[in-house]
Parts: structure tokens; sequence; C-alpha cells
């Protein structure tokens, strides 16, 4: 398993270096930043062990077209290692909010995951045909699904599908193969 962990929102009083924390990748669940029990994650099974490789995103990062102002942007992207023309790319978007905050930030996360992917393209650094996955995770909601919030109907899905090129997977849990990504 893999273990993706956004500890910005229970951090931020903090500065670097007195425990200001960010988005981090493990092997094994982490601690919450107190210590009280485990920290809620976006999870990847790797049952084929594949060689992934992850970018995690600076705040600064990305910057407004034609201006010196920050770009909105998701937390990371990951991929396989031995990556081709034809391989997968998914970019990460996590809300470690409170569960009644889910509906406050369905429309940002999708545009942050769209506003990043949207600046690779720009870039050349993936082209207009690649594979790409938009997870978002609300880690916090573990016991129900969340889809339901984030997208209306499956045409809903498609349609963004169709229009960005993105396939969005709403999961705090997801499969990583070879082929594809799937939500568990």
């Amino acid at each position: 398993m893999i273990y993706i962990a956004d500890f910005s929102e229970r951090t931020k009083g903090l500065k670097k270096g007195e425990g200001r924390r960010e988005v981090e990748i493990h092997s094994e669940i982490p601690l919450t930043p107190d210590g009280a029990g485990p920290m809620d994650c976006l999870s990847l099974t790797n049952e084929e062990e594949l060689n992934i490789d992850f970018n995690i995103f600076d705040d600064h990062q990305f910057k407004k077209e034609g201006k010196d102002k920050d770009d909105s942007h998701c937390e990371c992207c990951f991929f396989l290692a031995d990556a081709d023309e034809s391989s997968w790319i998914s970019f990460v978007e996590i809300k470690d909010c409170k569960l009644k905050n889910i509906l406050t930030f369905k429309e940002k996360v999708k545009a942050q995951i769209i506003s990043t992917v949207d600046h690779f393209k720009k870039e050349g650094i993936i082209a207009d045909n690649k594979r790409i996955y938009g997870i978002i995770s609300f880690p916090r909601r573990t016991k129900t699904a969340f889809n339901d919030y984030i997208f209306r109907t499956h045409q809903e899905i498609l349609e963004m599908k169709r229009k960005y090129g993105i396939l969005f997977i709403p999961s705090n849990t997801i499969k990583v193969s070879l082929e594809k990504l799937d939500a568990l």
C-alpha cells in the first residue's frame, strides 16, 4: 500500500521547521500531527508492485498565464516510473476537511485538477491524447461514498472526460495497475 496524506489543514497554524507539514507519501499509514491516531489518507493498492513516481507540487509552483500570481492547482501527480506515451498519469486533489464542507469544495477540487492538467499540456509535458486520471479524495469521509457529492450522475463524469480529457475518480482508495486506475 501507498498512502498520500495532506497535513496542510491540520498544521496550518505552524511554520515550516516548527511542525508545518504538507502533502507526504508514505508506505505505512502515518500518525496524525498530534500523534493521537492514524492519519486519514488516500490509499493506493499496488498489487502488481509497479514502480511509481510522485511529484508533489509546491504552493507557488504554478503561475497564472502572463502574471506573477499563483494559479490554483492540485496536490500532486503520480505515474509509472518507466512510463511511455501509452501509460497513464494521475493528478490528485485531497481535501482533508470536515464532512460538512465537502459540498463547499466540490467545484474547487475539479477546477484544481483541470488547471494543473492544463499547465502540463501547455508546457508540452503531457500530450492531449494522454490517458489522464483526476483523483478526488476526501479522506475523512471513510464510511460512505462521496461520489454523489462531487458528480450528480455518471453522465457528468463522462462529459468532464470529453471536455477536459480527464477521467475523474472520486475515492479514498485506488487500485493501481499497469493498464488503468480503479476506485475500490
